[in-house]
């Protein structure tokens, strides 16, 4: 049997989301149209700054598409935003706080060619030249926080999970598996969440080593984050996805928080289950399969 014709990408678009980052904006809006490679087009949402960082957008920068929120939509629902405002057959997001090299992008296009890749990140380092080059992630908890994989690769390779600080994935693919999960409330696991349906819907997520972007990694946030929201959204993803075993692992970390409880009752209000139905009954590949391959041993 002939090997499938990769798949060429015509056109890609970068979505940048953006909440009062100050000048770090403009220093990554400027990292991407200072590149040799750069995307055809570049949006900009802004989820209703009060800083005035995305004025510089009004009338300095041409060809940069500029988006204001009229609400606070929070990560997931901004980047879907982004998305179907944009018109490219890969889609790049980026958090507004990245620079990225030379040759970021055709690393990146070359794994999406393979038609079984679903989504693909760069080298992750860090913005203020702290040593160290994150290759996706796994979980060493059943807090599911980020456990960033550090060994040295040089070659595209499988990954568990893709931070969402900077990946790229085919429109296709995207609009086929439902976007980011607009039920996740504002910020927390959107990143994993999303990589997880894509592995459980038959797709691989990838590292690509060549490419390489630099982020800037920060204690404090430069808005406020809801701790019952957070704790939400990693109830909200173990219940669609996990099984009885891994949820209840989850719930135990988590149970002894002061915010559990307002975690608990949004997400008795919620959809959670209802998508839990619909998203199982699309998986080509069970969840224990994958935890096994990637040795995650956090949830039993």
């Amino acid at each position: 049997m002939d090997e499938p014709a990769p798949i060429v990408a015509n056109s890609v678009s970068a979505v940048i989301v953006s909440h009062n980052e100050g000048e770090l904006l403009r220093a990554t809006v400027d990292s991407f149209l200072g590149c040799s490679t750069q995307p055809d087009e570049l949006v900009v949402v802004d989820d209703r700054s009060t800083d005035g960082s995305t004025d510089f957008l009004d009338d300095d920068y041409e060809g940069v598409v500029l988006l204001r929120a009229s609400e606070q939509l929070g990560i997931s629902r901004a980047r879907n935003h982004g998305a179907r405002h944009s018109k490219g057959d890969v889609i790049v997001f980026s958090d507004a706080h990245v620079e990225v090299s030379d040759n970021w992008l055709p690393p990146l296009l070359a794994a999406l060619a393979d038609a079984e890749v679903g989504e693909v990140a760069p080298g992750v380092g860090y913005l203020d030249g702290r040593p160290g080059i994150g290759y996706g992630f796994g979980w060493a908890s059943p807090s599911l926080e980020m456990a960033w994989r550090y060994e040295s690769a040089t070659e595209t390779h499988d990954v568990p999970f893709i931070c969402g600080c900077f990946l790229a994935i085919r429109r296709e693919v995207f609009e086929a598996v439902g976007g980011f999960d607009e039920g996740m409330y504002r910020w927390g696991f959107e990143d994993s969440e999303l990589s997880l349906r894509l592995w459980l819907a038959g797709y691989r997520c990838q590292s690509a080593p060549a490419s390489f972007i630099r982020h800037q990694f920060r204690d404090n946030f430069p808005y406020g984050v809801d701790q019952s929201g957070v704790i939400y959204n990693a109830l909200r993803l173990s219940t669609v996805h996990f099984d009885e075993a891994a949820i209840e692992r989850v719930v135990a970390y988590y149970m002894s928080d002061a915010s559990f409880g307002r975690a608990w009752s949004r997400l008795m209000d919620s959809d959670t289950w209802t998508r839990r139905e619909a998203v199982r009954s699309r998986q080509a590949l069970g969840f224990r399969d994958l935890t096994k391959r990637f040795g995650i041993d956090a949830l039993g």
